[in-house]
């Protein structure tokens, strides 16, 4: 959609039109910053990451 300003329009017209047309974004998947610092581990995350690949075998 086009927001047309002229010359006339006040500063704080152009605020009020320029905060009515701001861009919503949807959230896509989930949130994984809610989930830092979360996860207690009792090894060292290499090895349990290495343990996790050698199932696949």
């Amino acid at each position: 959609m086009t927001t047309i300003v002229k010359r006339s329009t006040t500063r704080k017209q152009l605020a009020t039109l320029l905060k009515g047309r701001k861009r919503k974004r949807k959230s896509k998947g989930v949130d994984v910053k809610s989930f830092a610092g979360k996860l207690k581990l009792e090894g060292d995350p290499l090895t349990i990451q290495k343990q996790m690949r050698d199932g696949w075998r």
